[in-house]
């Protein structure tokens, strides 16, 4: 189990030996507070505190309680068996494991269930992980043409202002630490030095000619640069070459000029470093044959980098020379110089840690394939040599001060990291690279480690999990067939500047001002839905790709995320929660219903597919899985364990149109709402729609009308009757079903596998009318009909054009009031713009109605209520969040006139909303002029509740608003 785990990371990484963990103790990240700090963030949720010895003992745990041959622990010895492994550990945080991990709700968990649900989390964190990673670099290498005969060796970055040394905070003389400006120095291998602005436009061009005049080197023999250096500080630059020398020219305002040069050495110079804290500067070369020299000076400024006293001769008119052999004989206290020969091979870097106060340098040799260079404290102290062994040598490094380590690459492909202070073996190893690995650059402040191949593949690795982050393919680097001669990294401007015959540049991602102004999503693409989990403070949202994320609301933190469709992304187009909010119901646009252990995004069940139609309603009622949507009917499933064959229900079909909304009160009603305006309330015990209300008909309410489904053509009987018939016809319509045993009429009965992916379609399209009297005169209608619609295809009457405007989006009861006919407990939205109070008694109806929205052509797309009904918070689709008081709208009406409200326990919530937060002036909605309508002598009252607050939250729609009582806030 330990070893798949391991496989979740990534195949990229080669943990250390336990001989090396035994020298090292693991690679020392950081100083104490960074350790510190990650210890904190460690200490998150609980699962995340669990390491592989606490497993080796959950593990045996387990098989230690297994006593009765079940395997099982319940919620208590769980907790008590997890704080002996734990330690302290709150017992909140244990009581949500258990229930993350029990999702069938058995109470008891056994170790294949906690083994499981740790993997399935573990995979989906880390795929969640390499989701989320942003690109470093996000746009495409910008090509830079050169004209160059020959490749450009070496890039530097030449600020105006010079280095100074760093100083702590609280240190006198301390000052903000600002990006540099400055401009960038290239030159070729031929000695052609070009300028170049930031944002690379060649400004000046210089042809360093002279150096083919050098009288070591013969005249048949050409003359090529191998490094340059800028000493920033000196506003000089130090060019090398294969003539042996190494030339300083003054660089400052527009001169390049030559000042002097080092002559004397035995093999020419192949890389140089410069290092400076603004007082003391440290120069550093190494040659052909793998010997270093460093020079020091205590302060540049005031004496310079070099002795003058080793100048060896100044001819008229001629440049000044400093002998090399002669600075090595030094006696000055203000100079230290030496020579060491390290390597037997050429170097291919040198450079300066101040940090470790050591010089560092790499070549291509086993033996010494990285040597740390001691600086002796005076010119009689022992130099003291640290030599890396490695395979095949090293070819590039760089050093992070912030975590004390050195990244190297080299001819094995293998980017490694090692403690400064074990020299043996790397404490981590990152493999990718299919060729060596020549540029390697380091940033510490961001976790970054930056490579660059032979065969110009750019990788981009986290320094933490040592997972590569994005690989950029040679065939995105336009630069020619040649290989990557230099490469420079501007960690302030998070720019990476490469170079062959040409020049490419590729740009980081960097934290600005305009980046702030940008839109942030949680989904990539919209939102369907989204729900408050109580029980683990976490909201659960789905979007129209088809992928749950699931947040920590207290944090803002995404925590998990999964595709409920794999295969191809299937719009997820409803949610809801099981009794005890461990599992989560999913609805998709193709009809498929699924279970999921939302923590882990482990599948649970896939319902048998009854109608390959949009699920919009998903409820969760005594055991039962209530849906409706498109199929414009109403079924549920029956919650079952594995074991058990898969039951379920399709109630007779009352609605003509699309179900939109789907709510219920208590376990005793429900409320279906259609495109056409219908709203159906059912008994819940029966599956019989008692009652169907729609504002455009009538505001009493009326006769719910059964649906025949012909041939795929769906009508309704068009009837408005009293209640009086109502009742009369429910009760022929028991007494007819009853007769004919129900073989058609009320409900479908199915068994299934509950693994079973797609259930039969029934044979019969054909539904039973209200009663057989009336079956044939239905039919013939319907036939009329028909053939009215076949002679005039394109006409398109009123009532269809009036229909869009009478679709009702949300159905929302008010579970804590009581059936009466003075009383609304149900409110319904429509497309517009308007809420409407229904009584649901069979003596009441539309008791009252407001409009809820700013503007024209927008309508509420989503409603919640808090615990006691006190204010209803409503949504709609131009993202505007309002904030309504009803505590006593609607409810006890008396003569038309509303009574007060009766006293209710608790908080009044309206009361904590503060003065300045009320809504006064023109964002209130405007109030009708009227304050009572009639309508077939029913009397609807037009006065809107007071309206508490309102603000625009979002830029769109709001598709789920939600009360919280915990935190006192909304979630949209």
């Amino acid at each position: 189990m330990l070893a798949s785990m391991n496989d979740l990371v990534g195949n990229e990484v080669w943990p250390p030996s336990d001989a090396d963990r035994n020298k090292n103790n693991g690679p020392q990240y950081g100083n104490n507070e960074s350790a510190e700090s990650a210890k904190e963030e460690g200490q998150g949720r609980m699962e995340e505190q669990i390491n592989d010895e606490h497993l080796r003992r959950i593990e045996a745990m387990f098989h230690e309680a297994d006593t009765d041959g079940g395997g099982g622990l319940d919620m208590e010895e769980f907790r008590d068996a997890m704080k002996k492994i734990m330690g302290n550990v709150e017992e909140e945080d244990l009581d949500i494991l258990f229930m993350k991990v029990d999702t069938n709700c058995d109470g008891t968990v056994d170790w294949d269930e906690y083994l499981n649900y740790m993997l399935l989390e573990y995979r989906e964190k880390d795929s969640l992980q390499k989701q989320n990673r942003p690109l470093y670099f996000p746009k495409p290498l910008k090509v830079v043409p050169v004209a160059h005969c020959e490749p450009i060796v070496r890039i530097q970055f030449h600020p105006y202002q010079a280095p100074q040394a760093d100083k702590k905070v609280g240190e006198k003389g301390a000052v903000p630490k600002t990006r540099m400006h400055g401009r960038y120095l290239t030159v070729s291998r031929d000695g052609i030095l070009n300028y170049w602005s930031e944002r690379f436009k060649l400004t000046r061009t210089i042809n360093l000619d002279h150096m083919k005049r050098t009288q070591l080197v013969p005249h048949s023999q050409p003359v090529w640069v191998t490094d340059m250096i800028c000493l920033s500080n000196l506003n000089l630059l130090a060019l090398a070459s294969t003539g042996r020398d190494v030339e300083f020219f003054d660089i400052s305002a527009n001169k390049c000029d030559i000042v002097f040069s080092l002559t004397g050495l035995e093999g020419y110079v192949v890389v140089m470093d410069y290092w400076t804290d603004g007082t003391k500067a440290i120069f550093s070369v190494g040659d052909v044959d793998g010997a270093i020299l460093v020079f020091i000076s205590h302060d540049v400024l005031h004496y310079g980098l070099f002795n003058s006293g080793a100048i060896k001769s100044i001819k008229p008119g001629g440049r000044t020379r400093l002998a090399v052999p002669a600075l090595l004989k030094n006696t000055s206290k203000c100079y230290l110089c030496f020579k060491v020969a390290l390597h037997n091979e050429w170097c291919h870097q040198i450079r300066f840690l101040p940090e470790l106060n050591a010089v560092a340098t790499c070549c291509a040799s086993d033996n010494t394939a990285m040597v740390l260079t001691s600086i002796p404290h005076s010119p009689k102290a022992k130099v003291y040599n640290s030599a890396f062994q490695l395979r095949k040598g090293i070819l590039c490094f760089d050093y992070s001060a912030e975590f004390n380590i050195i990244v190297t690459g080299g001819f094995d492909r293998i980017v490694r990291v090692w403690n400064p202070y074990v020299t043996n073996c790397a404490t981590c190893q990152m493999k990718g690279h299919s060729a060596a690995v020549t540029n390697i650059f380091v940033n510490g402040k961001i976790n970054k480690i930056i490579s660059i191949s032979k065969d110009k593949n750019v990788r981009v690795w986290d320094l933490q999990d040592c997972a590569c982050l994005q690989s950029i393919h040679s065939r995105n680097m336009p630069m020619g067939r040649f290989p990557i001669f230099n490469s420079h990294y501007n960690p302030d401007t998070h720019t990476l500047v490469m170079s062959t015959f040409l020049i490419g540049v590729l740009h980081g991602v960097v934290d600005d001002v305009d980046s702030i102004d940008k839109m942030k999503t949680s989904h990539e693409h919209s939102l369907c839905t989204a729900l408050y989990n109580s029980n683990f403070k976490q909201v659960v949202s789905g979007c129209h790709n088809g992928v749950i994320s699931v947040w920590d609301i207290m944090t803002g933190e995404k925590v998990m995320q999964f595709q409920t469709s794999p295969e191809r992304a299937v719009e997820v187009t409803a949610m809801s929660f099981d009794g005890p909010m461990r599992r989560l119901i999913t609805g998709s646009k193709d009809g498929t219903i699924r279970l999921w252990n939302f923590n882990n995004g482990a599948l649970l069940l896939t319902l048998p597919l009854r109608y390959e139609n949009e699920v919009t309603g998903i409820l969760y009622i005594n055991q039962r899985i209530y849906i409706s949507g498109w199929s414009k009917r109403v079924m549920w499933y029956l919650d079952i364990k594995e074991d058990m064959e898969m039951e379920y229900r399709v109630w007779n079909q009352y609605h003509a149109e699309d179900i939109y909304s789907m709510h219920a009160h208590g376990g005793k009603m429900l409320v279906t709402a259609s495109y056409s305006g219908d709203i159906i309330v059912w008994n819940i015990d029966s599956g019989r729609a008692f009652c169907r209300f729609n504002a455009s008909e009538s505001p009493r309410p009326l006769m719910p009308n059964r649906v025949i489904d012909l041939s795929h053509n769906f009508e309704a009987c068009e009837s408005r009757m009293t209640l009086g018939s109502m009742q009369s016809d429910e009760e022929d319509d028991d007494e007819e079903e009853e007769d004919t045993g129900d073989t058609e009429g009320h409900s479908e009965l199915q068994r299934h596998s509950p693994f079973h992916q797609a259930g039969q379609r029934s044979s019969s399209q054909t539904e039973v009318t209200q009663s057989s009297l009336e079956n044939n005169r239905s039919s013939k209608s319907l036939k009329t009909k028909s053939k009215d619609k076949k002679t005039k295809p394109g006409t398109i009457n009123a009532e269809d054009l009036e229909r869009p405007r009478l679709a009702v989006e949300k159905a929302l009861f008010l579970g804590t009031r009581e059936r009466s006919p003075d009383t609304a407990i149900l409110l319904t939205s429509a497309a517009d713009g308007h809420i409407y109070a229904w009584s649901i008694h069979h003596q009441g109806g539309l008791l009252g109605k407001f409009r809820a929205v700013h503007g024209e052509g927008t309508s509420i797309s989503s409603m919640s209520t808090d615990l006691e009904d006190q204010m209803l918070l409503t949504g709609d689709t131009q993202g505007y969040i309002m904030l309504w008081d009803i505590a006593e709208y609607c409810y006890c009406m008396q003569g038309g006139q509303e009574a007060p409200a009766q006293p209710k326990r608790g908080l009044i919530l309206p009361s904590l909303i503060p003065k300045y937060c009320r809504l006064e002036g023109p964002r209130r909605i405007q109030a009708q002029t009227t304050q009572e309508q009639v309508i077939d002598g029913w009397t609807v009252s037009l006065l809107p509740p007071p309206l508490l607050s309102s603000w625009r939250c979002h830029v769109k729609s709001v598709v789920s608003v939600e009360y919280i009582w915990a935190g006192t806030m909304a979630c949209g």
